[in-house]
């Protein structure tokens, strides 16, 4: 089961009480079912805990008769697609009717009487995401989404998140609207944006998995950066001590080992004899106490004095 169907399972665990809970979470499904209007209403699923809980809620709050088909999704295919939808035109028209909507109206428009409280937000768009929302598997990418088949019904979806957000959670959610095949996708790429508009909904588990998803990316995206930092440190080092040992052997070829100080004179005999290992080891090996940059002072005089 994809991670889409199971938050969908779980936000059709969620109660319907008080009924302006269940009647906004109805008013959501319908209005973002892939067809409503005052002569026909269904939506199409593949998620069988969406289309009973379509069925249901509907049955519950207008009475209307509902009724679920089954087809096979595409040809040699084992995942099968439901089609939920009110059956009589009388009841079509009376839902329709009831929602607050008329049959002249030029474009669908959320009707905010059908979302009586605050704490209603966050039903209607469950209701919504049921209808037509889906969202990716943490593990692949962070995004939500909702199909919606007009312009100005997507608009108004993004204004309600970000005003339910605002109201529901004390920050703005804002989401953006792509184009796809003709459908308008309202979507939300944030993984705290997802995480709490899953909360907001009801699927309080999903949002859990997502965060849970994040920290663990984020602690190995961490552990990666720290084994790269790691190794740049040693290649710089080591490239360092290749070229400090460079010096030596030119200052010995050229008869000038001899003609230094003791203290370079040590500093090159130590890195010789060390030449894999870092400043910071190699000065616990002098006799005397040498501090990191006194002893990087020596080697980068040994190589100014090679000239190279």
């Amino acid at each position: 089961m994809s991670f889409s169907s199971e938050t969908k399972r779980e936000l059709c665990r969620a109660k319907l009480k008080p009924p302006e809970l269940a009647w906004a979470e109805a008013y959501g499904l319908l209005l973002f079912a892939k067809k409503f209007s005052s002569k026909e209403i269904y939506f199409r699923t593949e998620s069988a805990d969406a289309a009973n809980r379509f069925a249901d809620v509907i049955t519950t709050q207008t009475g209307a008769v509902v009724e679920i088909s089954k087809t096979l999704s595409a040809k040699g295919s084992e995942s099968i697609k439901y089609k939920v939808s009110i059956v009589s035109e009388n009841d079509c028209e009376k839902v329709f009717f009831e929602c607050g909507h008329s049959a002249s109206d030029l474009n669908l428009k959320i009707n905010r009487a059908n979302i009586g409280f605050e704490v209603c937000m966050g039903a209607f768009l469950r209701g919504a995401f049921l209808t037509c929302g889906n969202v990716s598997s943490p593990e692949t990418e962070y995004r939500l989404e909702f199909c919606v088949r007009h312009k100005v019904l997507s608009e108004e979806l993004c204004r309600f998140i970000e005003e339910a957000g605002e109201t529901v959670i004390g920050r703005r959610i804002t989401p953006k609207i792509s184009v796809r095949r003709g459908t308008y996708i309202v979507y939300i790429k944030d993984s705290e944006d997802i995480s709490d508009l899953l909360t907001m909904m009801g699927a309080g588990g999903a949002s859990m998995t997502i965060m849970q998803v994040k920290i663990m990316r984020n602690a190995e995206n961490n552990r990666i950066r720290a084994i790269n930092s790691q190794l740049a440190n040693t290649d710089k080092a080591l490239s360092a001590a290749a070229r400090q040992i460079k010096a030596i052997e030119i200052l010995r070829s050229d008869g000038k080992l001899g003609e230094l100080s003791d203290e370079l004179r040590e500093a090159a005999e130590m890195r010789e004899k060390y030449p894999l290992i870092s400043l910071k080891e190699l000065c616990t090996h002098f006799d005397k106490p040498i501090s990191k940059s006194g002893l990087n002072h020596r080697l980068n005089k040994l190589i100014e004095l090679a000239g190279i």
